[in-house]
């Protein structure tokens, strides 16, 4: 069900991204610090939206990964903890 989604929004936002690039033709001058260019408001707006999402996917690989390994230390911090009831446990018996 997930993929179905997901496939459903990808097409969306590619129907989309035609939609836009098709009703903005015209040509828009960037000035950068030592130069300018002359672009399609399309493009321009796809590099952005692909810079966007660069950006995004590399602050929350960033975020996950720190994630990941401070649960990996948390689990491997309990396991001590596990093994210590254990032999209580069988002391116990």
């Amino acid at each position: 069900m997930f993929k179905v989604l997901k496939i459903i929004l990808v097409a969306l936002c590619l129907i989309s991204a035609f939609v836009l690039g098709s009703q903005n033709p015209q040509l828009v001058q960037i000035n950068y610090i030592i130069a300018s260019n002359t672009l399609p408001l399309a493009v321009i707006i796809s590099i952005c939206f692909l810079l966007g999402v660069l950006i995004g996917f590399f602050i929350s690989f960033k975020l996950f990964s720190q994630l990941k390994w401070q649960n990996y230390r948390l689990k491997k911090l309990l396991v001590p903890e596990e093994d210590k009831k254990k032999l209580a446990a069988n002391k116990d018996i």
